[in-house]
């Protein structure tokens, strides 16, 4: 007797579940936020620049040595960049020439009274003009004449023929000599250790000098 074939079930195979993708982990998240775009830097003029890197080399110039300041560090002071230095001014000596210049109106207001000449602080500004005259004379730098270069000694023989009556070429030649006790004491001073201070020369030698003539009322 032959054998019943199976009957086929009717229920139906269960589809397969579809896996539901992962949560992104917080790490995802975070990892997707998009960050914030970096500030713009100022746009400055190309005055503002010249302006910021001459202020920052005269800050300099105050406190140190031009052998000692490099272009990067005045630009690093001004924050504007190095290359600057050369487009603008043509290099770090021309820079300088710049302060220099400027400066030289304040020496001439500062000595219009011979007075002046024994303040410390006022000797101490016009050596660091004197220093930075010679680096850049160093540095091939020209001057038209020697009071471009000095500008404390027009003013002194000016002194000299409007308050002591000395005629114009014997001023000149008094205003030297004021020139060259001024530039001993800042090429040589230094490296003595006892000598005899700028004051004290200016003081011997203005004693030789005639009188100062009365003011006329």
């Amino acid at each position: 007797m032959a054998t019943p074939a199976p009957k086929k079930s009717s229920a139906k195979k269960a589809a397969p579940k579809k896996v539901s993708p992962k949560k992104k982990t917080v790490a995802t998240k975070k990892a997707a936020v998009k960050k914030p775009a970096k500030a713009r830097q100022v746009r400055r003029t190309r005055e503002e620049g010249m302006e910021l890197l001459i202020h920052a080399a005269f800050t300099l110039v105050r406190k140190k040595s031009p052998d000692d300041i490099s272009i990067r560090e005045i630009a690093s002071l001004a924050k504007v960049h190095h290359r600057f230095i050369a487009e603008w001014f043509g290099g770090k000596a021309q820079l300088l020439l710049v302060i220099h210049s400027r400066n030289s109106d304040n020496i001439r207001k500062i000595t219009v009274d011979m007075g002046t000449m024994r303040n410390n602080e006022v000797i101490l500004e016009i050596n660091q003009q004197l220093q930075l005259a010679l680096w850049l004379m160093r540095n091939g730098i020209t001057f038209p004449d020697i009071y471009a270069a000095f500008p404390a000694l027009g003013t002194a023989v000016k002194n000299l023929e409007i308050n002591r009556g000395i005629n114009p070429t014997d001023a000149q030649k008094v205003g030297a000599i004021y020139g060259a006790i001024l530039l001993s004491n800042v090429i040589v001073t230094p490296f003595i250790e006892s000598t005899t201070t700028t004051v004290e020369l200016f003081d011997f030698f203005t004693n030789l000098l005639p009188p100062v003539l009365p003011t006329k009322k």
